[in-house]
């Protein structure tokens, strides 16, 4: 589960000190208008169907008016946590009783938002968190779908020697030619941003939005993993098996997780499949999470489906992360 920030920010500050999070500079990206099935995570093979919008009971107001969503056919818990560009783990919190990967159709959550604008962001103490400068922006990808929102990834190099967890960014998509501008929270579908690694944090703006506009994000957040932290098991990815369809719009991506000898029974288990364009264009991404009880700390199978957003794909990269049962 991913650790609240601000307790984070106050038990990490002597951690931080010297970190740097190198980001390669990218130019904002176009619009790309698709109608393909807007893209979420989810542990099911269902893409979310073109004319999935979410059902707001009441309508968003600056007075704390509790917000609700009506669960779709397709729909998984942390899909909806994206849209609302809130944390897994603060809607599994406002919904205690709801199971998240047993919901049913018609299942109403609680979105622990409110329309009242965030404060101006501050300069933060050094040591607070990892920071980029000015002119350096994360490679950003966005697709609109034909129900009109947005639906953006901003891949995320961690060239530093540490791991780092709960990385978040700042995106902002700019109309071209008209007044819009819209800043939301992008976070990582997994928990880790292992030393080396390249993941794309998602975020999706709601509709409406423009059929032209740019997108520039930049990190906001992150944190460095303690040195022999025991909250995350070693997990790797193996005998992958990646056959797309014949338009490369979907692939079919399965394999085992495989865990080294003697470790620890695993409370849960994440694969992450990233599709990516020729181009080098985030296309894609599915979450398949495995549903306890977890049986044995031997290898794991897993099979997902992951799906295109608007470009053909060329390649799927896939990543895991386990974490030990308590």
């Amino acid at each position: 589960m991913k650790i609240k920030r601000l307790f984070l920010l106050f038990l990490a500050a002597s951690l931080l000190s010297g970190c740097v999070f190198s980001i390669s500079p990218a130019p904002t990206s176009p619009a790309r208008a698709t109608n393909t099935p807007l893209l979420l995570p989810s542990d099911t093979p269902s893409p979310l169907p073109d004319t999935a919008t979410p059902t707001l009971t009441p309508s968003l107001t600056p007075t704390g008016t509790p917000v609700y969503y009506k669960v779709d056919e397709d729909d998984d818990m942390f899909g909806v946590s994206i849209r609302y560009g809130i944390s897994l783990e603060a809607l599994m919190t406002a919904n205690p009783t709801v199971i998240p990967y047993a919901m049913g159709v018609g299942t109403v959550l609680l979105i622990p938002i409110t329309q009242t604008p965030p404060p101006p962001t501050s300069t933060p103490s050094a040591g607070g968190q990892l920071t980029q400068p000015a002119e350096s922006v994360l490679q950003t990808d966005c697709y609109r779908d034909s129900a009109g929102g947005v639906l953006c990834f901003a891949l995320a190099v961690n060239d530093i020697e540490k791991d780092m967890e709960n990385v978040s960014a700042k995106v902002t998509l700019t109309g071209e030619g008209s007044d819009y501008v819209r800043s939301q929270t992008a976070v990582l579908p997994l928990n880790l941003l292992k030393a080396g690694q390249s993941l794309p944090l998602i975020t999706y703006f709601q509709p409406p939005t423009p059929e032209r506009f740019s997108a520039r994000a930049e990190i906001d957040f992150s944190l460095p993993v303690p040195e022999n932290d025991a909250r995350y098991l070693p997990a790797e990815p193996a005998e992958l098996d990646i056959s797309c369809s014949k338009n490369r719009l979907s692939c079919a991506v399965s394999g085992q997780v495989i865990f080294p000898a003697g470790s620890p029974q695993a409370a849960s288990v994440w694969v992450l499949g990233v599709a990516y364009a020729s181009d080098g264009s985030v296309a894609g991404i599915r979450r398949w999470d495995a549903q306890p009880p977890i049986s044995g700390n031997g290898p794991l199978d897993f099979s997902f489906l992951v799906y295109s957003a608007g470009p053909a794909i060329e390649r799927v990269e896939v990543f895991s992360e386990a974490r030990p049962a308590q």
